[in-house]
C-alpha cells in the first residue's frame, strides 16, 4: 500500500486516541491491528456529530428502524444506503428521547455502552449540576416526560424563494428548509426558534433532511419543549445544491434566507395553531459553528431592516455557539499562520491533528465562495467553467486536486477540481480535498510554504498560504478580500443591550475560542449570557474501538453542540 494512503487512513485513528492527553479511558494497551475505524472519513466531517447518523457509526442506532408514528416506511429512512429522508411525518417524543440519549452517551450495545456507563453518568451529573442548563437531568427523561404534555412533533420539509444581498446585487434563489412543529395547543407554544446549522461538506446534510443528526437533535431538544423550529438549508445547499454556498464571508445572505423562510412558513404556523396576523409570537434564533455567527447576524439584520418581517414575529433573543464571529482577524490569523496546540497555544485548540485536517477544508470552502461571488461575480451562484478567477486565488495543483497516486483525490474514479467537488449533490468529498492539500508548496515573497504531508498529525507548520496562488497576496487582491472579511465580522452595534448570548468551549480545534473573546470584549453590554465550558468537564467516546475496549476524550467542536443546546434551551426558557 502506498505510504501516503496508509497515512491518510491512520490520521483519524491516531488523532482520536491521542488528541486529549490525560483523558479518562476504559481501554487497555493494544496493537494497532486490534484497532479499527468504522468511518475512515470521520476526521474530515466538520458537520457536528455527522459521524453519528447515516453510516451506523456506533452500530446501535435503534432510531433508524423505529422512528416515526406515521405510516412512512422506516426500514430505509436513514440506512447506510439511504442517508436522505425529506418527507413530512410525525415523530413521537419517546423516539426523540432515544435519539438524544444515543447522542448524549454514544450508546452502543456491542461495546456495552449504556446510560449507566460511568462516563455517561458523569456527563449527566455535570449537566444536571449547571444552573445555566436549567439543571437538565437526562436520567428523568425530560424530552419524553416534558412538562407541556407534548406526545409528538411534526417534521415538514419546505421549498421557498429567497432574495439575498450579494456583491453583484440582490439575487433570487429557490431554496429549502424544514419546519418542526410540536403537536400541542397554541396556548403552550413558547415561540418560534430559527436554527442555523454548522458547516457541512455534503449538500444534503441540512435541516430539510431528517437523517441529518443536527435536525434530529434540534427536534429532540427544542420542539419537544414547546418551540416551533425553523431550519433554513442555506443558499447553495439542500434543494439549491447546484449553486455555490456563500460560506461565512457573506453572512447577511443566510440571515435574509432565514427571514424569507419565516415569511413563507407563517401561514402554515398560523393555520396549525389558529393564529392570525394580529397575534404575536416570540422569535428566537440560535446557531452552531458556521451558524453561530449567522444567528447573531440575523438579530442585527432584523434590527436594521424591521420591515422585512411581519410584526407577527416578536424578535426576542439570539444565541451563537462556537461561532466564527471575527473573520478579518481571528479566522484569517487561524488560517494564515502556523497554529500550535503546544507552547502558548495562541488559538486555544485541543487537537493538533484535527486543526491540521480542517484548515484546508475551511480554506477551500471560504475561498471558493469568495472566488465565486466576489472575483467571478457569479449570477445565481453558478460555478464558472472558466477557471481563471479560481486560479487567481488557489494554488493550481490544490485547486485541480492533484494527488500521488491520483486515485486518492478522485471521485467515482475521475479527477475533479475543487469547484467540481463542492458542486456534488449527495456525497462528502472532504477526504479527497484534504488529501489534495497534503504536501502542496508555494513560494510567496521569497518564503516557501509547504502544507504538511507525513507529519500532518503533529506538525504545527499548517499555514494555508501553501494552498493559495502567488498572486493571492498582491495589494489589490488582499484589499478586496480584507474588505469582504471585515464586512463579515459580527457587528452588534444596532442590537439592544442584553439581546444576544454566546457559548464556547475554552478550547476548540475547529473554531478558535478567540472568536468568543473578541465578541464578548468588544460588545460587553450586548450580552445576556456569555458562557464558557471546560472541555474536560465532558467526556465523549472516540471513534476508535477494538473488540473489548472504548476510549474517551475531552469534548471538542464536533460533539459540543449535543450539550450546548441545553444551555441555549435554558436561555430561551428564561426569556
Amino acid at each position: 500500500m502506498n505510504i501516503k494512503i496508509l497515512f491518510l487512513i491512520l490520521i483519524p485513528i491516531l488523532f482520536l486516541t491521542s488528541c486529549n492527553q490525560g483523558s479518562s479511558s476504559t481501554s487497555s494497551q493494544s496493537s494497532v491491528a486490534d484497532v479499527y475505524l468504522r468511518n475512515t472519513n470521520t476526521v474530515t466531517k466538520i458537520a457536528p456529530t455527522e459521524y453519528f447518523n447515516s453510516q451506523n457509526t456506533y452500530g446501535n442506532e435503534q432510531f433508524t428502524t423505529s422512528l416515526v408514528s406515521s405510516a412512512a416506511s422506516t426500514s430505509t429512512m436513514c440506512s447506510s444506503s439511504n442517508n436522505y429522508y425529506s418527507q413530512s411525518f410525525d415523530i413521537d417524543v419517546s423516539t426523540l428521547q432515544s435519539i438524544y440519549n444515543d447522542h448524549f452517551c454514544q450508546l452502543n450495545q456491542a461495546l456495552n455502552i449504556t446510560m449507566n456507563t460511568p462516563q455517561c453518568q458523569s456527563n449527566i451529573s455535570f449537566i444536571k449540576d449547571q444552573a445555566d442548563t436549567g439543571y437538565f437531568n437526562l436520567n428523568a427523561s425530560p424530552i419524553q416526560n416534558n412538562a407541556l404534555g407534548i406526545s409528538s412533533v411534526n417534521f415538514t420539509p419546505m421549498n421557498y424563494t429567497t432574495t439575498v444581498p450579494l456583491p453583484s446585487g440582490n439575487q433570487t434563489f429557490n431554496v429549502s428548509g424544514a419546519l418542526i412543529m410540536p403537536n400541542i395547543d397554541k396556548t403552550k407554544i413558547k415561540g418560534v426558534a430559527v436554527y442555523f446549522h454548522g458547516t457541512t461538506f455534503n449538500k444534503v446534510s441540512v435541516g430539510s433532511n431528517w437523517c441529518n443528526s443536527e435536525t434530529q437533535l434540534v427536534a429532540a431538544i427544542f420542539a419537544s419543549q414547546g418551540y416551533i423550529v425553523v431550519m433554513p438549508d442555506y443558499v447553495g445547499q439542500g434543494a439549491n445544491w447546484q449553486s455555490a454556498h456563500p460560506y461565512v464571508l457573506y453572512p447577511k445572505v443566510s440571515a435574509k434566507t432565514a427571514i424569507d423562510m419565516l415569511s413563507s412558513v407563517m401561514p402554515t404556523i398560523q393555520s396549525k395553531y389558529s393564529l392570525s396576523n394580529s397575534d404575536s409570537i416570540k422569535l428566537f434564533s440560535f446557531g452552531y459553528s458556521e451558524g453561530g455567527a449567522y444567528s447573531l447576524w440575523f438579530n442585527t439584520f432584523l434590527r436594521e431592516n424591521p420591515s422585512y418581517l411581519s410584526s407577527f414575529y416578536n424578535l426576542t433573543h439570539s444565541v451563537g455557539a462556537e461561532g466564527a464571529y471575527n473573520i478579518s482577524n481571528v479566522i484569517k490569523g487561524f488560517l494564515f499562520s502556523d497554529v500550535s496546540a503546544s507552547g502558548t497555544n495562541t488559538y486555544n485548540i485541543q487537537s493538533q491533528a484535527l486543526t491540521n485536517s480542517v484548515k484546508p477544508l475551511l480554506s477551500a470552502d471560504a475561498l471558493l465562495s469568495y472566488a465565486t461571488y466576489s472575483v467571478n461575480n457569479s449570477v445565481n451562484g453558478t460555478y464558472d467553467t472558466n477557471t481563471t478567477g479560481y486560479l487567481s486565488i488557489f494554488n493550481t495543483s490544490f485547486f485541480n486536486m492533484d494527488c500521488s497516486p491520483q486515485s486518492m483525490c478522485n471521485y467515482n474514479g475521475a479527477q475533479m477540481n475543487i469547484a467540481n467537488a463542492f458542486a456534488q449533490q449527495n456525497t462528502t468529498v472532504a477526504q479527497q480535498i484534504l488529501a489534495s492539500a497534503l504536501g502542496k508548496s508555494n513560494t510567496i515573497s521569497g518564503v516557501k510554504y509547504t502544507y504538511p504531508e507525513f507529519l500532518i498529525l503533529y506538525s504545527s507548520e499548517n499555514n494555508v498560504s501553501a494552498l493559495v496562488s502567488e498572486s493571492f497576496f498582491n495589494a489589490s487582491q488582499m484589499s478586496q478580500l480584507d474588505s469582504v472579511m471585515q464586512a463579515a465580522d459580527v457587528n452588534l452595534s444596532s442590537v439592544p443591550n442584553g439581546a444576544v448570548s454566546i457559548i464556547s468551549l475554552t478550547q476548540d480545534s475547529v473554531v478558535s475560542p478567540n472568536n468568543y473573546t473578541y465578541l464578548s470584549t468588544t460588545y460587553p453590554s450586548k450580552f445576556y449570557k456569555t458562557i464558557t465550558i471546560n472541555p474536560s468537564s465532558i467526556q465523549v467516546r472516540s471513534l476508535v474501538a477494538g473488540s473489548s475496549y472504548v476510549d474517551y476524550i475531552n469534548v471538542d467542536h464536533m460533539q459540543a453542540l449535543i450539550y450546548e443546546y441545553l444551555y441555549i434551551l435554558n436561555i430561551f426558557n428564561n426569556k
